[in-house]
C-alpha cells in the first residue's frame, strides 16, 4: 500500500520512500509500485452541526444540507448531538480518482483526520488543552488547530520563520475570538520543525520546553498508514465498480464449488459401474441429488448475502448501495447514502434522492428485492421532492 497527500504538489510515501513531487512527477514514481493508494486531500472545510442523532434521517438532512452540492460530505459524532461534517470539492474528489484510476484508491480521508490519527498514535490528545499543529512540510507549512475531536480547515502559511509566528498568534487569537474562548484556555504547540521551534522562542511566544517536537517529515502520511478511519469519500461510480468486481468474483467462485460437486458425482458414477444392478437405481438417486445440490447451491448464493448480515459480519455496503443506484429510476440523483451501527449489532442502511426538476412527477421506486421491507418517505430537500429510503438490517 502507498500513501499520498493531494495537493497542488503530491506528498508521498511509497515501499516506505518519502518526498514530495510534482502532479506530473508522481505517476512516474510510482511506475513499478503496488497501485493501491491510500490519500489525504488538504483542501477541505470543516463545519460543526447540531443535529438529533436519534432521528437519523433528521441527522442525515442536516449534515446533508451543511454545504452545497458542490461538495462530498462526510461526519463523525464529536459530541451528544453534535456532528463535524468535513467538506471537499467534488470536482477535488473526482481529481483524485481520474488522476490515481478509481480501481486503484483503497482510502480518501480528509488531511486533518490523518494528522489527528498521527497526534494520537504519539499519545498527543488535546482533552486538556487545544493542540496547535504546525506541519513543515518543506515547500509550505499547514497550521491546524485541534480540540480532540474536532479540528480547525488547515491554514497554508509560508515558510518564512517570521511570518509564521506572526500568522501562529493571529490564528490562536482568531481561535479565541470565533469559540468565545477566556484567556484560561491554553494552547499546546507541536510542530515537526526545529527551524520553527526556534523562532518562535527567539520572539519569546512560547519556551522551548513547553513546545513538542515529533521528528517527522510527514505526520499525516504516518497517521495516514496507522491509523483507523470513519471517514471516506468516494463517488457513486466507484460503488458500481466494486459492485462489479464482487459479482465476478462470486461467479468464478460459484462455477469452481458446482465444478467441485459435479466431480464428486462422476466419480461416484464410475465406482458404481462395478456393482449390481441395484447401481442403476442408486445412480438415479445420484442424479437427483445432484439437481437437488445444484439448486441448493444456486438459492445459498443468492441468500450470501443476507447469511452474512444474520450472523452479524461486516456489512458490504459498497455492494449494498451498487444494488440501490442500480434500481433508482434516471430523473432521480442521489444526495447522501450511509450505513451505520444500531443498538443490539443491527444496521441501517439510508440513502437520500431528490428530484432535479421540481416539476416532474414522481417516478415509483421499484427497488432490488434486498430493499423489500426498507421504509420509504417523500421529504423536501433543498426545496426539490425527494425520497430517503431506510432498510435496517438484522
Amino acid at each position: 500500500m502507498n500513501y499520498l497527500i493531494f495537493d497542488n504538489d503530491i506528498y508521498y510515501d511509497i515501499d516506505g520512500k518519502t518526498g514530495v513531487a510534482a502532479k506530473s512527477e508522481a505517476l512516474a514514481i510510482l511506475k513499478g509500485a503496488p497501485m493501491d493508494v491510500s490519500v489525504a486531500v488538504i483542501e477541505t472545510l470543516q463545519k460543526q452541526v447540531a443535529a438529533p442523532e436519534k432521528v437519523p434521517y433528521r441527522k442525515d438532512e442536516v449534515i446533508a444540507s451543511a454545504f452545497s452540492g458542490e461538495y462530498l460530505v462526510q461526519s463523525e459524532k464529536i459530541a451528544e448531538n453534535l456532528f463535524q461534517v468535513v467538506a471537499a470539492e467534488k470536482r477535488k474528489i473526482n481529481e483524485v480518482y481520474k488522476y490515481l484510476g478509481v480501481e486503484n484508491v483503497r482510502l480518501v480521508v480528509p488531511y486533518a483526520a490523518a494528522l489527528r490519527e498521527f497526534l494520537r498514535n504519539n499519545d498527543i490528545s488535546g482533552e486538556k488543552t487545544r493542540i496547535i499543529f504546525l506541519d513543515h512540510l518543506g515547500n509550505q507549512v499547514l497550521l491546524t488547530i485541534f480540540n480532540k475531536e474536532a479540528c480547525t480547515t488547515p491554514r497554508p502559511l509560508s515558510v518564512v520563520p517570521w511570518q509564521i509566528t506572526r500568522e501562529l498568534v493571529r490564528s490562536r487569537e482568531n481561535y479565541r475570538a470565533q469559540n468565545k474562548l477566556g484567556a484560561e484556555i491554553s494552547f499546546q504547540i507541536v510542530t515537526n520543525s526545529k527551524e520553527i521551534i526556534d523562532e518562535i522562542v527567539s520572539n519569546g511566544l512560547e519556551t522551548k520546553e513547553n513546545i513538542i517536537f515529533l521528528q517527522d517529515p510527514y505526520p499525516a502520511l504516518s497517521g495516514l498508514k496507522h491509523g483507523e478511519f470513519s471517514m471516506h469519500y468516494m463517488l457513486p461510480e466507484q460503488f458500481i465498480r466494486l459492485r462489479r468486481i464482487k459479482e465476478a468474483r462470486k461467479r468464478v467462485s460459484r462455477f469452481l464449488v458446482m465444478l467441485g460437486v459435479l466431480a464428486g458425482v462422476v466419480v461416484m458414477f464410475l465406482g458404481s459401474l462395478g456393482i449390481n444392478k441395484a447401481a442403476s437405481a442408486r445412480l438415479k438417486n445420484l442424479q437427483i441429488e445432484e439437481a437437488s445440490c445444484n439448486e441448493a447451491l444456486k438459492r445459498a448464493c443468492r441468500e450470501k448475502y443476507k447469511d452474512i448480515l444474520r450472523h452479524g459480519k461486516k456489512v458490504d455496503f459498497p455492494y449494498l448501495l451498487g444494488l440501490f443506484i442500480e434500481s433508482m429510476p434516471p430523473e432521480y440523483s442521489l444526495e447522501s447514502a450511509v450505513i451505520q451501527g444500531m443498538p443490539g449489532g443491527r444496521y441501517r442502511f439510508e440513502a437520500i434522492v431528490f428530484l432535479e426538476a421540481k416539476d416532474e412527477p414522481f417516478t415509483k421506486m421499484s427497488l432490488n428485492a434486498a430493499f423489500r421491507h426498507a421504509r420509504i418517505e417523500n421529504i423536501l430537500l433543498k426545496d426539490n421532492p425527494g425520497l430517503r429510503v431506510a432498510l435496517d438490517i438484522i
